[in-house]
């Protein structure tokens, strides 16, 4: 995928790492990708990588004009069961015949089996939309900021109303 425009971009030297913005439709809601700077960088990313950090690094991005982003197509799928997860945090009698589900259920005699949840992010150049805008000044050339993601990187979904990550991910093959 190729978009030329402006984009809200920042950089971590502490993290070695570089962001972009990529707004969807209604801009209320992005794709930010975080890229390191070193082609082999994704784990160290994601080891050092902390809320503080990363709001740090959200915060301090900065609209940048003449951006030439060159991102890769991709398509993730997740599915897990998050039954051993609720069990541990306490919520035990859900999967049992002495969960209350009588809500739902008028006999009583229900109960859960399992918690699934599936997650599905697929990019491409219709499903990532931009908003761009392009300024020419007559005065000077403007200097083109090149964004090539071409090795692993990590990937955030969030919303801004309220200012939330949605999904988070990392893309090991490009």
């Amino acid at each position: 995928m190729h978009q030329e425009g402006d984009f809200k971009m920042g950089h971590c030297s502490d993290l070695k790492v570089s962001a972009l913005e990529i707004p969807y439709k209604g801009n209320k809601m992005s794709m930010v990708i975080l890229l390191p700077e070193d082609v082999e960088g994704l784990s160290d990313l994601e080891e050092h990588l902390t809320a503080p950090k990363l709001l740090a690094l959200l915060g301090g991005m900065y609209v940048t004009s003449d951006v030439n982003l060159h991102f890769p197509k991709f398509k993730l799928e997740q599915s897990m069961g998050l039954k051993d997860v609720l069990m541990a945090m306490g919520v035990k009698d859900f999967f049992t015949f002495l969960a209350d589900l009588s809500g739902i259920s008028a006999t009583g005699n229900l109960c859960a089996s399992d918690v699934i949840h599936k997650a599905f992010v697929e990019v491409n150049e219709e499903g990532t939309e931009a908003a761009a805008a392009t300024a020419i000044l007559m005065d000077c050339i403007p200097q083109v900021v090149n964004f090539f993601v071409d090795h692993p990187f990590m990937f955030l979904i969030c919303s801004h109303d309220p200012d939330a990550v949605l999904f988070m991910g990392s893309i090991r093959e490009l």
